[in-house]
């Protein structure tokens, strides 16, 4: 239940950002692209596979909630294992990205902005991993099995939304800039 409501109040506050940066470039002008990046080169390759890296690591995901259910403790470390490596990987790849584009805070308004819608998705990634980590540490004190994988499966939904949360970001910023 709690899980749910977490995801509602980050729904809430993704769609705000998004509503508010989507907004605001329309403001900007006819043809936002031209003054709205003020200067700033998007990486899109990047940007794209750490996407696909988040789309695999909720398959992962899922495959050790499914190994849960079914009693299979050593799938579903490795399921969450690999779900958090591909998390770690994601972190790394939007890093270098954001380093690439030598996004300022204060340098414009898109930058601002972007920073700003970015920094949410993020964070939401943060906690999916710190709440994915937690229940793999409870896995394999054998709290979480057969007969309880529902905090996993509350693990691996909250994990499902930051994914979503991110894929509308990135869509919203980098993609339609």
């Amino acid at each position: 239940m709690a899980t749910g409501f977490a995801i509602a109040a980050g729904a809430m506050a993704v769609a705000g950002a998004l509503g508010h940066y989507m907004a605001r470039r329309h403001a900007s002008g006819i043809d936002p692209g031209h003054e709205w990046l003020a200067g700033h080169a998007v990486p899109s390759p990047q940007f794209d596979y750490a996407l696909l890296t988040l789309l695999v690591s909720v398959v992962t995901a899922h495959w050790a909630v499914w190994a849960s259910r079914r009693g299979e403790r050593g799938h579903t470390w490795v399921g969450m294992a690999i779900t958090l490596v591909m998390g770690f990987a994601f972190f790394n790849m939007v890093m270098f990205s954001l380093n690439r584009m030598e996004i300022e805070i204060g340098s414009g308004e898109w930058a601002n902005l972007a920073f700003a819608t970015t920094g949410l998705a993020l964070a939401l990634l943060v906690v999916g991993m710190f709440y994915l980590g937690l229940m793999t540490l409870r896995s394999l004190g054998g709290s979480v099995g057969r007969e309880s994988s529902t905090p996993l499966g509350a693990a691996v939904f909250f994990w499902d939304f930051a994914v979503l949360a991110w894929t509308a970001t990135w869509y919203a910023v980098y993609v339609v800039k």
